[in-house]
C-alpha cells in the first residue's frame, strides 16, 4: 500500500513539473527580459551590427552634432535625411575661384563660410602646383528634380539613377555646402579617373585642413549609398573634417557606427 502511494506521489510530482515546464516554454512573455550581462557573448559582440540599423532611423550616437539642423554646417543630408522643396540657404555667395563655365548660374554659389574656406583651399593648392576648377556648387530642389529625372530616363529606372544621383531633397548640393571640382588632367570632367590624378591626391590629404572632406569615398559605397565620387567636396568645418580624415570615416560612420 505504501509502495503504491509513494509511486502515485512521484507520478503526481512529475506531472506537475512537466506541466509547469511546458507553461514556461509556451509563455515566454511571463519571463523578465534578460539583462545585457545575461546575453550570450555572440549577441553582445553583435551590437555594432545591430546598431547599423540606426542609420535608417536617423538616431545619432552620444556626441551631439547638429546633423538634423538644416542651418548647421554639419547638417546630414542623405537618403534618410531630406530637405524641403522650398529650402534655400540664406547666405549664398560666389567664391572667387575658377570655374569650368563662363555663365552666371546658381551652381557657382556656396554658403558664405564654405565659400571663404574653398577660396583658401584653391589658393594653397595653386601654390603647390595643383590647379583646380569648380563645376557645381549650390543646386536648388527644382534643379535636382530635373537632373534626377534625366538620369532616370538615361539609365532606365529610379533605382539605377539613385546610385549616382540624389533624389530631390536628398542632395548635399541643396545645402550650399558642397562643390564638385575637377582639373584639366581629366578634361574638366566629373569622372572616376579624377581619383587617379595628382590633383585628387593632394585634395585627399589636404582638404580637411580647410574644413572639406571627400564625401563619397571609395570603399564606403555600402555606407553612403552612392558610388565613389572623388570630385565631390563637402564642407563640414575643420574640427569635424579632421576627425573624419584621421579615422578614415564617412560622415554616416562617424555619426552612427563610432564607439
Amino acid at each position: 500500500m505504501r509502495g503504491r502511494l509513494l509511486s502515485l506521489f512521484i507520478i503526481t510530482i512529475f506531472t506537475i513539473t512537466l506541466i509547469t515546464g511546458c507553461a514556461q516554454v509556451t509563455s515566454p512573455s511571463n519571463q523578465p527580459e534578460p539583462k545585457p550581462s545575461q546575453l550570450s557573448p555572440d549577441l553582445v559582440d553583435s551590437t555594432p551590427y545591430l546598431e547599423s540599423f540606426l542609420v535608417k532611423r536617423g538616431a545619432a550616437v552620444q556626441e551631439a552634432l547638429n546633423y538634423s539642423d538644416i542651418t548647421s554646417i554639419t547638417v546630414l543630408v542623405n537618403k534618410q535625411n531630406h530637405l524641403s522643396d522650398d529650402y534655400v540657404p540664406p547666405d549664398l555667395v560666389e567664391p572667387n575661384i575658377p570655374f569650368t563655365f563662363a555663365e552666371k548660374a546658381e551652381k557657382r554659389l556656396l554658403r558664405q563660410e564654405a565659400a571663404s574656406h574653398l577660396e583658401e583651399l584653391f589658393t594653397v593648392a595653386q601654390e603647390n602646383d595643383i590647379i583646380l576648377y569648380g563645376v557645381s556648387g549650390y543646386r536648388s530642389y527644382q534643379t535636382q528634380e530635373y537632373l534626377f529625372q534625366y538620369f532616370v530616363q538615361r539609365d532606365g529606372s529610379e533605382e539605377k539613377a539613385n546610385q549616382i544621383s540624389a533624389r530631390p531633397g536628398e542632395s548635399e548640393h541643396q545645402t550650399g555646402l558642397a562643390m564638385d571640382v575637377t582639373s584639366e588632367s581629366v578634361n574638366f570632367g566629373l569622372i572616376e579617373s579624377f581619383g587617379d590624378t595628382k590633383e585628387y591626391e593632394w585634395l585627399k590629404d589636404n582638404a580637411h585642413l580647410f574644413g572639406f572632406v571627400v564625401r563619397y569615398p571609395q570603399g564606403k559605397e555600402h555606407i553612403t549609398e552612392y558610388t565613389y565620387e572623388p570630385w565631390h567636396l563637402r564642407y563640414v568645418g575643420q574640427e569635424l573634417a579632421l576627425k573624419l580624415y584621421e579615422n578614415n570615416m564617412s560622415y554616416e560612420e562617424y555619426l552612427f557606427f563610432r564607439i
